[in-house]
């Protein structure tokens, strides 16, 4: 086996199309391109900073890099890889199209890289610990998946599982429970069973295009599918990653510091803690210790932003 055939790549796959969207929380659409580029830079900049030589870094996406983004990511040691967004396409004006990038990503990675183990991660994460741990979770064909833990009560998971139930007849697994409503902010896996996953994918999305069927919730449906039927593969990935809710909805574990997780998961932190961190130190080749990127992204306290946000909502219903 050849010395790079032995590594792992983390991707952070990012796809751009004028006028469609690619996640959510960006209030400021206009900015859309430059504030992916920023959050995508912290991102691949952190996880190359925290993985050893073992490990590639790259940014996976279907444009040209602009500057000075292309420059930082080069001189930080990151991979660009040029991928077209030729797979997984739902045409049209479909709210999370290009949320199914991610596994068109994977899908030409395991195809034409040359490593034993690869993973994906969404942009807006901070990555405080390399992947030493990671890739041996990933021998014997298992794919590591981030079971978040939604409440049997919470509307979001409630609705994700009527969708499950509209696509599939058979949606209830062997013992009568439901299907289990997997993130897509983490995958990671060995060569073989990433192959079989994006498989199982396009066994998903055909069926999506043959029957008109539309999700809400992108590409979470299908990788949630998937898992089901893998699921005598899968492991919860929640050892490694935690999504962190800092918003004016606040859902924050000490795991960031206590027993810590590799990977920081912040979606309400697009447009406030990652810029941060961009503007202060990526951007001027400085390493923040993990403490000023906890505080900057709203791990240790709650945003005078989201305290006057919680004010306001308070006085206006008095």
């Amino acid at each position: 086996m050849k010395e790079k055939e032995k590594k792992g790549l983390i991707m952070f796959p990012y796809a751009y199309q004028e006028g469609k969207q690619t996640g959510a929380n960006i209030g400021r659409t206009s900015r859309q391109l430059d504030i992916y580029m920023k959050n995508a830079s912290v991102a691949c900049l952190s996880a190359r900073r925290a993985c050893g030589a073992g490990t590639d870094v790259a940014l996976v996406t279907n444009i040209d890099v602009p500057e000075p983004y292309a420059g930082l990511l080069a001189e930080g040691g990151v991979q660009i890889i040029h991928c077209p967004f030729d797979r997984f396409d739902f045409d049209g004006q479909y709210k999370w199209a290009l949320a199914f990038y991610k596994l068109c990503a994977l899908w030409h990675a395991v195809r034409e890289q040359h490593y034993a183990c690869y993973a994906y991660m969404d942009t807006d994460v901070y990555v405080q610990h390399g992947f030493d741990e990671v890739w041996p979770e990933c021998e014997g064909g298992r794919i590591l998946l981030y079971d978040f833990g939604h409440g049997l009560h919470i509307e979001h998971y409630r609705h994700i599982v009527s969708e499950f139930e509209a696509f599939r007849s058979d949606s209830l697994t062997v013992g009568g429970g439901k299907l289990t409503h997997y993130g897509g902010e983490f995958f990671a896996a060995g060569a073989e069973a990433a192959r079989l996953f994006t498989d199982r994918c396009e066994d998903i999305y055909g069926e999506m295009r043959r029957r008109d069927f539309v999700t809400t919730h992108g590409d979470e449906f299908i990788v949630s599918l998937v898992a089901d039927s893998l699921k005598t593969r899968v492991k919860n990935a929640a050892p490694y990653v935690f999504r962190f809710w800092t918003g004016t909805f606040r859902l924050v574990s000490t795991c960031y510091a206590v027993n810590p997780v590799h990977v920081l998961h912040v979606p309400a932190e697009k447009e406030y803690g990652m810029l941060r961190l961009y503007d202060r130190y990526m951007r001027h080749g400085r390493v923040p210790s993990r403490r000023a990127v906890w505080r900057t992204l709203h791990l240790t306290h709650r945003s005078l932003r989201t305290c006057l946000a919680q004010m306001i909502k308070k006085l206006r219903k008095q």
